[in-house]
């Protein structure tokens, strides 16, 4: 299934700690340019749309540690991702509104949605490096969608409560010395459709860990598994499995 809707390419970890840099660098630049370079696509779930809804602040603005790891993600929460978080509730505060989510995906809506958008927009504008825009527009999408699917979407399989498919789900074992890295991008965190979560539902997320593009602290523990992999055994191999709508697009 995966070698239907990706393309892979293999290379060796470089063995002199000198080279583990440019091996880095080279790495997030391919695949940065194939996330860059994706198409807009829309969930073909079956699922229904969420009608609109207004979020109890009080009570699901907080985003825990273990809600989070519930995701399927093994890190602690970004600090991008609560600063963001924070931000919503001061503009609610200001705007004496709640925030309203609706749609597939629990995108922001009304109101709120239209000064959100106004604001977030001026701080992305006032950035003056790319890495930071980048990080700060990833770090917006996931706090989003972490608070637009509290209480919708089943935190195992990302479908509607009512369509959780994780019965369904046999728990398998990896090979030995075989471990999954998904390098996601943040439009597709939470996506119903998103087949990459069977990855660390069926092996476990210790054997599949998900990366989210731009969450600096996802792709720091990231990159440095595959230096210290190949620090520690020259014939390590890391295949890359990328997106092939960039590819069909060409």
């Amino acid at each position: 299934m995966l070698s239907s809707t990706t393309r892979t390419f293999v290379t060796k970890c470089p063995s002199p700690p000198s080279s583990s840099s440019s091996f880095r660098n080279q790495t997030k630049m391919d695949l940065r340019t194939n996330f860059r370079g994706r198409p807009s696509r829309s969930s073909s779930s079956s699922s229904p749309s969420r009608e609109d809804c207004i979020v109890d602040t009080k009570l699901d603005t907080t985003v825990s540690l273990q809600e989070w790891q519930g995701w399927g993600t093994t890190s602690q929460v970004p600090a991008m991702v609560i600063e963001i978080i924070d931000d919503l509730k001061a503009l609610e505060n200001d705007m004496n509104s709640q925030m309203n989510f609706g749609g597939i995906g629990g995108k922001l809506k009304g109101n709120f949605k239209i000064q959100e958008d106004k604001k977030h927009r001026a701080t992305y504008q006032a950035l003056n490096d790319s890495e930071k825009k980048l990080q700060f527009f990833s770090a917006r999408q996931i706090a989003c969608r972490l608070l637009g699917s509290k209480g919708y979407l089943c935190q195992k399989c990302w479908l509607a409560l009512e369509d959780c498919m994780c019965s369904k789900i046999v728990p398998s074992s990896l090979w030995h010395g075989m471990r999954f890295w998904l390098y996601m991008h943040p439009k597709d965190f939470l996506r119903q459709n998103n087949t990459g979560k069977l990855l660390w539902q069926t092996f476990g997320v210790q054997a599949a860990t998900l990366c989210i593009y731009g969450i600096s602290e996802h792709e720091e523990i990231m990159w440095n598994a595959f230096e210290r992999a190949g620090l520690a055994n020259f014939n390590t191999q890391i295949w890359i499995l990328t997106d092939l709508w960039s590819l069909l697009e060409g």
